[in-house]
């Protein structure tokens, strides 16, 4: 069975807080709280509580020097058929195949390993409580994930020797001020951030000498201007890293030969679709109906000059719309989704702005549609809601994604009891595309048995535009009794994996 590991780095390398025979031990529970509720908002890093148990007093009465401690939780390995001999002769196993390996209790590691998968990395806050117990003493503590470190940076940034940028830091465009802000990130042993696929061609608004913004604020007003994305801090073996999910990018729906449903992640990758059975809800399973948004308020920048020529910078507002997608009711009381961005999105300069080098971002009619296409999904689905991903029944290994203090990227969910609901245009507004935005990531041992659940909150992502026919599936290989999705779900399959290529009349509907 899979257990997580946690490791400790005091400043003298990683020491393993597992191990009871140690006398120094991670507790059995421990909790993340980890992104947000809604992605309009940006979340702030990953908090974890924990508390150790010190049967030696060692840790104790170092307890105060604890503060800024590195900690990383890893999940064990999936057991190979070869560790299970450990068990015992096959005549005393008593229990199913498919139950052995939680039979199996791996070793401790002594320090953190580079071929486990990391849930959480992250510092050892301030304070926290040291109290006696009969076997030792019991620590309790908190870690921010390392992302904390982005908030306290916060020093002037780079100027220019423009005269029209006079009085001015943090001068440039995205990709030059993203730059400078990982070079410092590296200075101070904090994550970088990785911006592959994000538009980090637009110049951006300078700060006035006087103003000091965390480079925290500065790097999610650098990126804003690329729709609605939420910045997590996402761990790995080596060390943890910043990157984006974007969430309203349309992503595409597949079903393979066994009618098994996959999402592309935003590398065309497959992700397997989970089985609702295997997903925990409220026992009424109770869905949210969420409140309209009506248009998305984007608060950039408008570049003005003095009669001397210098640059000033003042609010600018872009408005988007549903673009006729939504009914009138529903835009009856407005409601607005705020991106702020230090993206220049005007140019009443008189021509100084622009002989600066710098250059300024607006919507595109294609941009605008996109904008158009998250509103109409965030108001068309309704939403689980409670969704706990729990380690008895979905594997930490195979799913690490799932269990991770960062969004999830794109999911199915297959066979869902609400998935029988279809809207006016025959869609199911539960089934489709999801990802995780935020949760609660728990650790503690039932029974004697380790299980890892995240309670997360869903939010739907587009689906890319298309019409599914029964020409489409051509040759799909499934059978019918192997289709655990309803009609409503089959419209939104996008692709049916073919055995062989069929050649098809193509109909002509030149009448009736």
């Amino acid at each position: 069975m899979q257990q997580l590991f946690m490791f400790l780095d005091l400043g003298d390398g990683w020491r393993s807080v597992n191990n009871h025979a140690n006398g120094i031990a991670a507790l059995m529970s421990l909790s993340v709280r980890w992104g947000v509720d809604d992605p309009s908002d940006q979340p702030d890093p990953a908090v974890m509580s924990f508390t150790l148990i010190d049967r030696t007093g060692w840790l104790a009465g170092r307890a105060m020097t604890l503060a800024g401690a590195r900690v990383v939780i890893q999940i064990s390995a999936e057991p190979t058929w070869g560790m299970l001999t450990r068990l015992g002769s096959w005549g005393v196993l008593d229990m199913p195949l498919g139950n052995l390996h939680q039979a199996y209790v791996p070793d401790t590691p002594d320090k953190k390993a580079t071929g486990l998968v990391t849930l959480f990395d992250g510092l050892v806050s301030n304070g926290g409580d040291c109290e006696p117990k009969d076997d030792g003493w019991r620590i309790n503590l908190s870690a921010s994930g390392r992302m904390i470190l982005w908030k306290r940076l916060q020093k002037q940034g780079p100027t220019s020797n423009d005269a029209r940028y006079e009085g001015y830091h943090w001068v440039g465009k995205a990709s030059e001020r993203l730059a400078e802000l990982n070079r410092r990130a590296i200075a101070a042993g904090a994550p970088t951030m990785q911006a592959t696929g994000l538009d980090l061609t637009h110049t951006l608004a300078p700060y006035q000498l006087d103003t000091f913004p965390t480079q925290f604020d500065l790097l999610h007003r650098s990126c804003n201007a690329n729709g609605l994305i939420v910045i997590y801090e996402y761990p790995k073996q080596d060390a943890s890293y910043l990157s984006y999910e974007r969430f309203g990018v349309a992503y595409h729906i597949r079903a393979d030969g066994d009618a098994r449903i996959y999402a592309t992640d935003s590398n065309g990758a497959l992700r397997e679709a989970l089985d609702a059975k295997d997903v925990e809800a409220d026992e009424s399973l109770t869905l949210d109906i969420p409140e309209p948004v009506t248009q998305f308020t984007i608060n950039g920048k408008t570049a003005k000059a003095d009669d001397k020529g210098k640059l000033q910078f003042e609010d600018d507002k872009i408005e988007i719309g549903d673009a006729g997608r939504l009914p009138a009711n529903l835009k009856a009381t407005q409601s607005s989704i705020v991106i702020d961005t230090d993206t220049v999105t005007s140019d009443q300069s008189g021509g100084a702005y622009q002989q600066s080098g710098g250059n300024t971002w607006h919507p595109t009619d294609a941009e605008r549609l996109d904008y158009a296409r998250i509103i109409e999904t965030i108001d068309g689905r309704l939403r689980p809601k409670t969704v706990t991903f729990d380690s008895r029944r979905i594997d930490p290994v195979k799913h690490p994604r799932l269990f991770m203090a960062a969004s999830s990227g794109p999911l199915v969910i297959q066979g869902m009891k609400a998935s029988r609901l279809a809207n006016e245009q025959g869609i199911s507004p539960v089934s489709g595309l999801w990802a995780t935005v935020g949760g609660t990531i728990t650790y503690r041992w039932v029974a004697g048995r380790p299980v890892i659940r995240n309670e997360v909150t869903l939010w739907p992502i587009p689906q890319s535009p298309h019409s599914t026919t029964w020409g489409a599936m051509r040759a799909w290989p499934a059978a019918w009794s192997q289709c655990g999705f309803t009609l409503a779900e089959l419209a939104m399959i996008e692709g049916f994996d073919q055995t062989r290529t069929l050649t098809l009349d193509q109909p002509n509907f030149n009448g009736f």
